[in-house]
């Protein structure tokens, strides 16, 4: 492959609190993982991503720390932050009627489009559970792509270091564009250093691939044993973002909505 071949690093990152949770558990994970990992991202423009928020969080911070809101308003809004839909309260969709699937789903779009001004197209799978069923529900729901584990295509005879972009699934002439996420991400983000995700996505490169998904849990930056340390005291996210800048020539970060735009 020639140097100017390029890859796509499509980062979806999802951040949940659940409804009554202790108030100094949404306070210390505001603290010490969305509330950093956002502004380090906003120091980094030109870094894309896509990002959940529950709607049981989303309401806590709207009520502690209004200024994080702004902040997200402003990078959806500079084309840098794709927001993704969900269920509201977190359930898992594959496991309440169709009627409450579209009232979450309905819930949760119209929380994001108020507070960011963007109607999401995709949707975050509670737990990541998926289930054929889900397609018509999302469709009709207005959401054109989800992300599922990559182990699911083992079942269909496909290995996860082959896997690029999306792929088509479909239920009575209902389509639904699957992404797969990488395990192997989710294992270096951020637990290995900021080189090895980069000497794995120049592999992809340079074997005929365009593109990788990490799609993972936001409270890994900051809040599980030992992650505040590793990734903000010693600086792992800031290497991995300038790590990203630096190879930007031939690594693009976006969102998953631009990627479908861009490749369909």
């Amino acid at each position: 492959m020639g140097s100017e071949t390029k890859i796509d690093l499509l980062m979806a990152v999802h951040s949940h609190q659940p409804d009554g949770n202790f108030e100094w558990v949404f306070a210390e994970a505001y603290e010490k993982s969305y509330l950093p990992f956002l502004g380090m991202l906003y120091q980094h423009p030109n870094i894309k991503a896509s990002l959940h928020y529950s709607g049981c969080l989303l309401e806590w911070i709207i009520g502690k720390h209004p200024e994080f809101i702004k902040m997200l308003k402003e990078m959806v809004g500079r084309g840098q932050i794709e927001m993704l839909s969900g269920g509201y309260y977190e359930p898992i969709l594959s496991l309440i009627p169709e009627r409450d699937i579209l009232g979450q789903i309905k819930l949760m779009n119209e929380k994001i489009e108020k507070l960011t001004g963007y109607r999401p197209s995709g949707v975050w799978l509670t737990e990541r559970v998926w289930e054929p069923t889900l397609i018509k529900p999302l469709v009709k729901a207005g959401i054109k792509f989800t992300i599922v584990d990559d182990w699911h295509f083992t079942y269909v005879s496909q290995k996860p270091d082959d896997l690029s972009g999306y792929y088509v699934t479909e239920d009575e002439g209902e389509k639904l564009f699957i992404f797969p996420g990488s395990e192997r991400l989710r294992y270096t983000m951020p637990f290995r250093l900021p080189h090895e995700t980069i000497d794995y996505m120049r592999q992809s490169r340079d074997k005929g691939l365009n593109s990788r998904i990490y799609a993972d849990d936001g409270e890994k930056y900051g809040i599980w044993p030992g992650t505040f340390k590793w990734v903000f005291e010693e600086r792992w996210l800031e290497n991995f973002m300038n790590a990203l800048d630096a190879e930007s020539g031939w690594l693009k970060t976006t969102t998953f909505s631009e990627y479908i735009k861009a490749n369909g």
